[in-house]
């Protein structure tokens, strides 16, 4: 058994049942729905931005547009995740995080 800190985690991939946490250079396979973590987490410190994924808000580095209006948020550590969801409600996080 492994115990990973939420100040530790970058992102959260869904994967079915299970959960991907991205934390530095490590990931850890849980098996807990994507959804689970969203209600367990702190909406203060993680975001929901796609169906299968979870970020933390002080590791997005930037946003940028992509076809069709979409977007995609990059992380600090260059991972760049497809964004589906509430651009104007994370946009306003982002300027008081």
């Amino acid at each position: 058994m492994r115990f990973v800190r939420t100040e530790a985690i970058d992102w959260i991939e869904a994967s079915g049942n299970y959960s991907i946490l991205h934390a530095g250079r490590e990931n850890h396979v849980v098996r807990e729905t994507l959804s689970n973590f969203e209600q367990q987490l702190s909406g203060d410190e993680f975001v929901r931005v796609s169906r299968s994924a979870i970020v933390r808000l002080d590791r997005i580095q930037h946003l940028e547009p992509a076809f069709s209006g979409e977007h995609v948020v990059v992380l600090v550590d260059g991972s760049r995740l497809p964004m589906t969801r509430g651009l104007r409600e994370l946009q306003e996080r982002l300027k008081f995080s």
